[in-house]
């Protein structure tokens, strides 16, 4: 898992580095452990930034404007500071701190700017340089004379491949997506950063309904995303010994459902009360079933069939 992640944060650097060169850019908490809430908004068009990198490496990064100004960016021992001046001959402002830290910096701080607004993200870990994942992400935006910095206070780990600023540089995005959700850091003219939001997707329609064993042994039913939450399962014995609890599914595709966190509610565990999380995965192929728990593998087994009840 670290390795993974700091081999991210080095693409997500790579990537970003490129793009704004080339400008001339489980549980039902988010992954910062804040509470998260499923909020939809009316986004506006997204503002493509029109700065471009005059200087880069993997401790100091220079920015300029559309209006010529520049900003510098650069790791320091004390963590990240920023300098900005009206021309490329200009002289420099004073250094101010963005982010004070004392964890050594990983490779890269990835800056963009729509006009007057500058974002970036930079990440910070102890053995960041040699393989580890980072220890702190932080994202921070400047705008107007560029003599203050915004920065998140909530030291996520998330990598932030992703920043898209909106209504003209007042609202900037940072977005992590990723298979099952997507993450959002919002920052906003006037009021700084909101909490980190996550969007959990949907499963496919095709599952979401009250289903029931074709051996009458036990009956599902599929919840679909609701406000701030994953999907989830109610599975509940109809013979045998008494079982009833819920999980969260996700769908990798329409087809797949996997179950995880299996809370028992009432009753004992049973043999598919619940299916171990690991070993078998639910199917439908059309939108009026059947529904199907099977083995995961190379040759998938149908262990229990299931009819659409309502």
């Amino acid at each position: 898992m670290r390795t993974k992640r700091a081999a991210a944060w080095a693409v997500v650097v790579l990537m970003l580095g490129a793009a704004v060169g080339g400008c001339a850019e489980p549980s039902d908490k988010g992954p910062s452990g804040s509470s998260a809430k499923h909020t939809k908004s009316h986004r506006g068009p997204e503002n493509k930034p029109d700065s471009r990198v005059v200087e880069d490496d993997d401790d100091h990064t220079v920015l300029e404007l559309s209006d010529g100004r520049q900003v510098s960016l650069r790791f320091t021992r004390r963590g990240l500071e920023a300098q900005h001046r009206d021309a490329s001959d200009g002289a420099w402002s004073a250094r101010r701190t963005v982010y004070e830290t004392g964890i050594k910096p990983c490779g890269g701080i990835r800056a963009k700017a729509y006009r007057d607004t500058v974002w970036l993200a930079a990440g910070f870990g102890a053995y960041c340089r040699d393989g580890e994942e980072p220890q702190e992400v932080i994202a921070a935006v400047a705008t107007g004379d560029l003599s203050s910095w915004t920065t998140d206070p909530t030291k996520n780990y998330i990598p932030w491949p992703k920043a898209r600023i909106r209504d003209g540089g007042a609202r900037v995005d940072f977005v992590h997506p990723s298979t099952l959700f997507t993450t959002t850091l919002t920052w906003r003219k006037g009021s700084g950063f909101a909490k980190v939001a996550t969007e959990y997707k949907p499963i496919h329609p095709w599952f979401v309904g009250r289903w029931r064993a074709t051996d009458g042994s036990q009956q599902l039913t599929i919840h679909q995303v609701g406000p701030g939450r994953w999907a989830r399962v109610v599975i509940e014995s109809r013979t045998g010994p008494r079982c009833k609890g819920s999980a969260i599914v996700s769908g990798i595709n329409q087809y797949d459902l996997s179950m995880s966190n299996f809370k028992l509610d009432q009753g004992a565990r049973t043999v598919y009360c619940p299916p171990e999380e690991l070993k078998y995965s639910f199917d439908v192929k059309s939108a009026d079933g059947p529904l199907r728990l099977r083995t995961i593998g190379n040759h998938p087994k149908t262990v229990l069939t299931y009819e659409r009840v309502g």
